[in-house]
């Protein structure tokens, strides 16, 4: 793998904290924010959202005279019917 140098601005404490995470698990401060980054990485692949496209009608007012007082049921047999 190649390697960038890079520099960041961090507060004192996280540093601080950082480096005591790496003594106690016998790593560098380096390596712990490396997997720190690829997870952050990773995690932001798969948290990707689908989106639909929007297929939303205007509504049961938008509808012809002929629909008009026929039941939920009755629409939907006659959206099932093959046209003549």
């Amino acid at each position: 793998m190649v390697t960038m140098k890079t520099t960041f601005d961090l507060p004192e404490q996280l540093v601080h904290e950082l480096k005591n995470l790496a003594r106690a698990r016998g790593t560098t401060a380096r390596s712990i924010v490396q997997q720190a980054l690829m997870r952050e990485l990773s995690e932001q692949k798969s948290a990707e959202v689908f989106v639909s496209a929007d297929k939303s009608v205007s509504g049961w007012g938008s509808m012809g005279a002929e629909h008009h007082g026929v039941s939920l049921h009755e629409l939907v047999l006659r959206s099932h019917e093959r046209p003549n």
